[in-house]
């Protein structure tokens, strides 16, 4: 059954993972100065890490359209099967 929570869910972790992931870096790197807290740093340099290696990846826009695809479309395959037992 079609959702469109689902196709809303999608597409705005697509949308996320394409646009959002460096400014994520920001927002742990200011929380950091804020609160001192190490694990502040730790979550800054992970998406700092993911932002630029993702964001030069050749496959970044079909890693984002297929993982979209797979969050409307494979919920739907899987109540096809269970229906069919």
């Amino acid at each position: 059954m079609f959702s469109l929570k689902r196709c809303v869910v999608a597409v705005a972790l697509a949308a996320y993972l394409y646009f959002l992931l460096p400014a994520t870096a920001t927002l742990f790197y200011e929380l950091y100065h804020m609160t001192e807290l190490g694990p502040m740093y730790w979550g800054y340099s992970a998406f700092k890490a993911a932002g630029y290696y993702f964001g030069v990846w050749p496959y970044q826009l079909h890693t984002c359209i297929a993982l979209a695809a797979l969050i409307i479309f494979l919920p739907m395959l899987w109540q096809r099967g269970e229906n069919r037992t």
